[in-house]
């Protein structure tokens, strides 16, 4: 049978894209080595790259495979829409690689759809970046993946949308979850200082002990009066509300 790329021409594609400074988002740096004013020669130094379309690539990529662990563990299983990853991936890859983007794809394959016939590959990812294809927004990956917004909240998946809400109410809801987060973040901060909170004030306040009760008058008599405690009652008989 015609089988899908082997795990040693997928360490092929790695190592040269290691070799581009791709594989995980780093650049190299040369530095000079000296002593005083004495060279004694150069050494290179890698630093991670900070954004470019690499890095947003290689974490949409992750995610990816974060939900496919989650559905299937560490391989996809034989299914009619097991090759959509396939689909997801060539689109993304094209956009990124240009031209190469084929035997990322295969390597990518491999690994995930082992059993995958190279053949069937080749033509998918033919189909999807030359007959229809089309740029992969956060919510058309959502839509192709069948991500619900519940199980994306729960991966904590971030670059890829949700089929069953749109990005204008993911925001809104992020904007609450956020406001709330401050709003704990910041209670805590106050019951570290030592302020009681409102709910603990609530039960000491006036409203929750209504002292004028004791009187067998309505509050506002009790406040004309002074605002008496029951402790300071004369012993006589309560005073009534028709009075």
């Amino acid at each position: 049978m015609d089988r899908l790329v082997g795990a040693d021409e997928w360490a092929r594609s790695a190592d040269r894209a290691d070799e581009a400074g791709c594989a995980e988002g780093l650049a190299r740096d040369i530095t000079a080595v000296k002593i005083g004013d004495c060279l004694l020669g150069y050494k290179a130094v890698q630093r991670r790259m900070r954004g470019g379309r690499w890095n947003h690539f290689r974490g949409r990529m992750r995610e990816i495979e974060k939900l496919i662990r989650h559905r299937h563990g560490e391989i996809v299983p034989e299914a009619d829409d097991a090759l959509i990853y396939v689909e997801v991936i060539a689109g993304l890859a094209f956009v990124e690689f240009g031209e190469g983007f084929v035997e990322v794809v295969l390597g990518w394959a491999a690994r995930w759809l082992p059993w995958a016939q190279k053949a069937v590959i080749e033509e998918i990812i033919y189909e999807r970046t030359r007959v229809r294809f089309s740029p992969l927004t956060a919510d058309a990956l959502g839509h192709a993946l069948h991500l619900s917004y519940a199980g994306r909240s729960a991966l904590d998946i971030r670059t890829i949308g949700a089929f069953d809400v749109p990005k204008a109410k993911r925001a809104k809801l992020q904007k609450a979850k956020r406001r709330q987060r401050d709003r704990s973040r910041k209670e805590e901060q106050r019951r570290a200082a030592g302020a009681v909170s409102r709910a603990d004030y609530l039960d000491n306040s006036l409203s929750a002990a209504r002292p004028w009760e004791a009187f067998g008058i309505s509050r506002r008599t009790w406040e004309r009066r002074g605002k008496p405690m029951p402790e300071a009652v004369p012993d006589v008989a309560p005073i009534s509300l028709a009075a």
